[in-house]
């Protein structure tokens, strides 16, 4: 089976290159390596909390934690990799 998912390589704590698996029982054989897009990359995902509090907080007080998280990748030590970062809630 083929698991054409994006995997990051990373050295010295830095993302360095993208690549896509091509045989998911090998570790990191077999992988087609590419550069990292100068201009962005996307990044995107799901949370999920069975914390009883968090899951029912609104949609803004999600918003306003990706929005915190958004400011902490503009500093330090994670400014240098971020020109922008937009988080939303959907």
């Amino acid at each position: 089976m083929m698991d054409k998912q994006p995997h990051c390589l990373v050295v010295d704590s830095t993302v360095t290159a993208l690549c896509t698996e091509m045989d998911i029982n090998t570790d990191c054989e077999g992988m087609a390596i590419s550069a990292i897009p100068a201009n962005q990359t996307t990044v995107s995902g799901t949370l999920t909390t069975t914390n009883i509090i968090m899951a029912n907080w609104s949609r803004q007080m999600w918003q306003d934690v990706l929005n915190r998280a958004v400011r902490m990748l503009a500093s330090a030590p994670f400014a240098s990799h971020f020109i922008t970062a937009i988080a939303t809630v959907n």
